[in-house]
């Protein structure tokens, strides 16, 4: 006996089996064949991983609503990509106000639905209230609250872009009082990058401070140690060095005093003061005079002597130096364009990182406005940048802004970018906030130390006397902003106040 065959078992290429098929299965098969010639035609949409699902569904927002207004503070770069990215997801138009830094102190709260800014901003973005916490709704969609069944189907689709996939210095550059008051999109770490120069002084000087047991003693015997085997080795083109750091230093206008200021702190932050920071927070008077800032205020200079082509220039400049052979020391961060090296010179040594890191709060923060009048959309734009495919364009832009996973990242073509990422996931925890600017008002502080910087560099010997004079302005800075308010945020900044 013939057994009958289940219509589904039927090749749907045996036009005789079709042409004898029932009129329901014949109409089956036209509804299945016409919506595969309708997927062919319209095409599929991409399926590179970093291109998460929510690209293939509508588009959300409304088009006949006002455009979102987000403030750009020092990410210009970032601004075309940034619409034209937004375009792709939103129908509603996103309109790019430009936030003059100098203006902070002086402008009102502008009406403004999110904010994209330095992280060494947001102390005073919080205080002068620009700035609102994130919405527990937006929290709990990151995995980072109660979470609600939206926000688990989110976090099965994207869980390494949420809360707990954060990095400690991600999350450590975006709380501020205790609370989440930004998105973190990078937190890019100073470290000193050498060619041919023994750098075992200062291994040990880090592994000090891992373990606990650095003291003012090694600090300085280690970085003494450094710098004296530096300046042996390099002790035929000292001259022709110091030369061309007094040609650099005649046009100071067109040297990066906060880059310099932050090449400072990462030598300040092997030393006690790691842990007290710059202004002390009970006292709120300045610290900057004591014996161990003369000290690296001096070290700078011999660094600055030792690679002059590196010490006033930005940390992607400083690097690329040195990776490409052109210098033996620079401290900074790798580029993040995607592309690979071009020629190195044929006589470089190998190159080597000093495992010392320093967070300055250079990374990108995103906030929601204090006085947005679209909370809604203003959290589903956060929500929208922070996903993977979008911090992989902007990172092309800006290194200061940094993806979540590594297979995600172009950079990693490169060695030294990898080294550099490795040693950021290994020694970041150590490096602590305590010692960067991110307080109220904290420009103008960065200001005139780097002044005091670029004195002491010139002469090495007016250190004392320098950081002593910067100490006065920095108190006169204290008593205008008023002492109780600095006290505050320096409590939240460092987390006291919790």
């Amino acid at each position: 006996m013939e057994t009958q065959k289940n219509p589904s078992d039927q090749r749907i290429d045996d036009l005789p089996q079709v042409t004898q098929a029932p009129n329901s299965q014949r109409r089956w098969f036209l509804m299945a064949l016409s919506s595969g010639l309708l997927t062919t035609l319209g095409g599929c949409p991409n399926p590179s991983p970093s291109k998460p699902s929510a690209q293939a569904t509508a588009k959300v927002g409304r088009g006949d609503l006002p455009p979102l207004k987000i403030g750009i503070l020092e990410f210009d770069q970032i601004q075309e990509v940034l619409q034209s990215r937004w375009q792709e997801f939103s129908e509603q138009p996103i309109e790019i106000v430009k936030i003059d830094p100098k203006q902070l102190m002086n402008q009102g709260v502008p009406p403004l639905d999110a904010i994209v800014y330095p992280a060494n901003f947001l102390g005073t973005l919080s205080e002068k209230d620009w700035i609102a916490p994130l919405p527990l709704p937006l929290i709990d969609r990151l995995g980072g609250g109660k979470k609600s069944s939206q926000a688990v189907q989110e976090a099965q689709d994207s869980s390494p872009q949420g809360i707990e996939g954060w990095s400690s210095r991600w999350r450590s550059i975006a709380r501020y009082n205790g609370k989440w008051m930004a998105l973190p999109m990078g937190a890019p770490c100073w470290v000193a990058a050498t060619r041919g120069l023994d750098i075992g002084p200062l291994k040990e000087l880090q592994k000090a401070i891992s373990s606990n047991q650095n003291s003012p003693k090694i600090a300085s015997d280690t970085f003494e140690a450094f710098l004296s085997q530096t300046e042996s080795s390099l002790v035929d083109s000292l001259q022709s060095r110091r030369n061309e750091l007094s040609r650099l230093l005649a046009n100071r206008f067109e040297i990066d005093k906060r880059a310099l200021v932050n090449r400072f702190l990462w030598i300040m932050s092997t030393t006690e003061s790691r842990y007290r920071g710059l202004i002390d927070p009970y006292k709120v008077t300045a610290r900057i005079s004591l014996p161990e800032f003369t000290r690296s205020a001096q070290s700078l200079q011999r660094i600055a002597l030792i690679e002059p082509s590196t010490i006033f220039v930005s940390p992607e400049q400083a690097w690329e130096q040195v990776a490409q052979g052109q210098a033996v020391l620079g401290i900074g961060w790798p580029r993040s364009d995607g592309f690979q090296r071009g020629d190195i010179q044929s006589d470089a040594k190998t190159m080597q990182l000093i495992p010392i890191l320093f967070n300055s709060g250079d990374g990108m923060l995103a906030s929601i406005g204090r006085k947005t009048r679209q909370s809604s959309m203003a959290s589903e734009f956060l929500h929208w940048i922070q996903r993977e495919d979008n911090r992989v364009a902007l990172q092309a832009k800006s290194p200061r802004v940094e993806v979540q996973e590594i297979d995600n990242d172009p950079n990693r073509v490169r060695e030294d970018y990898r080294e550099y990422q490795t040693l950021q996931r290994l020694e970041a925890s150590n490096a602590t906030l305590d010692m960067t600017p991110r307080f109220l008002n904290a420009d103008p502080f960065i200001d005139s130390l780097g002044d005091a910087l670029l004195d002491i560099i010139a002469d090495p010997q007016s250190a004392q006397m320098r950081l002593e004079e910067c100490k006065a302005l920095w108190e006169q800075l204290i008593q205008t902003t008023g002492s109780e308010v600095m006290r505050s945020s320096l409590e939240r900044a460092t987390g006291l106040s919790n």
